[in-house]
């Protein structure tokens, strides 16, 4: 069996088709993470970066053009297949639009999607915008764009992540079911999170010279006003 040791995560609801593609790209040497949805997918994104995420247009919840949009502002360098029945050149347009760099019909011969992968794992290329500050998730460290760093905790990295890629908005209630504890009255669970904010906001805060870094938006969330990368 070939080795190439790039990583992808399969994003398809379709259990059949996912398992089909996976069996074929593990032949292919790739090394892979098959999820059903967005939300499956970012907790594979918690565990570990991939070389590329193939995703499906159609999905539950949220669809492949989301997705798509707020991976590609916290992962800049993830190359990004999309796959999907719709064949309008309006839809193709929309998919490269939203950050994919391939865009791939449905039924995809499983030949054609691992070339595709194989060139595009060799050309993708890690430059990142200047001016984003950079979450390293090893080493608990958020870099601003002058390369100021500020330590972080576990948690305060997990949530600068969880902010990063939810796009517009980080809801209470996602918040709640990735840092809540279910022994505990919503109140406090709430509570808690609002501390976590609030110490990260104070640490960015003392570097953006009377910029807001995150805000909270009244009983919805939060949301992030700097871009932040994640490497």
């Amino acid at each position: 069996m070939p080795q190439n040791n790039n990583s992808v995560i399969l994003v398809e609801d379709n259990i059949s088709l996912r398992e089909a593609l996976e069996h074929h790209l593990v032949d292919a040497g790739f090394l892979i993470r098959g999820v059903g949805d967005g939300q499956e997918l970012n907790q594979e994104l918690a565990i570990s970066r991939p070389d590329v995420i193939v995703l499906d247009l159609n999905l539950p919840d949220e669809d492949g053009i989301s997705i798509s949009k707020r991976v590609r502002l916290a992962y800049p360098t993830i190359g990004i297949v999309m796959l999907t029945a719709r064949v309008r050149s309006i839809d193709r347009h929309e998919g490269y639009d939203s950050g994919a760099d391939v865009y791939l019909t449905k039924p995809v011969n499983p030949s054609e999607l691992t070339t595709v992968l194989q060139n595009l794992c060799r050309r993708i290329s890690p430059q990142v915008d200047n001016q984003s500050w950079s979450l390293h998730l090893a080493s608990l460290q958020l870099v601003s764009p002058a390369k100021e760093v500020i330590k972080l905790t576990v948690s305060e990295a997990k949530l600068v992540q969880e902010l990063a890629l939810s796009g517009e908005l980080l809801s209470m209630s996602r918040l709640i079911e990735v840092f809540g504890d279910i022994d505990l009255p919503e109140p406090t669970n709430k509570l808690r999170i609002e501390q976590v904010v609030s110490r990260i906001r104070r640490k960015m805060d003392v570097l953006l010279g009377g910029q807001p870094s995150i805000k909270a938006v009244t009983r919805l969330g939060y949301k992030l006003f700097v871009p932040v990368v994640i490497e």
